[in-house]
């Protein structure tokens, strides 16, 4: 399995939209892309940073979905720093 962190600033003034955008769009996008497994979408406590961890079935899977945050244009409330890709080693 393979895990995709997207990592991302966010503005505090638009916790609510940042979200909304979250549950309503994110999840639902990575839901629906091949070999998708789990995901988590977290805030920290001041608001201001914001990571996806986003588990896929295979390296392909994860890199092809990876081309998704990589392209997309920032917003007002986010921007994304980063995206990589991690095999992942072991879960409990």
């Amino acid at each position: 399995m393979h895990t995709m962190i997207v990592t991302m600033t966010l503005d505090p003034a638009h916790r609510d939209e940042v979200d909304r955008h979250f549950r309503d769009q994110v999840s639902v996008w990575a839901k629906a892309q091949p070999g998708f497994v789990t995901g988590q979408w977290l805030r920290s406590d001041d608001g201001t940073k914001g990571l996806g961890v986003v588990s896929f079935a295979s390296n392909q899977t994860a890199t092809a979905a990876a081309a998704g945050p990589r392209t997309s244009l920032p917003a007002p409330a986010w921007s994304i720093d980063s995206v990589e890709i991690f095999e992942q080693i072991t879960q409990n």
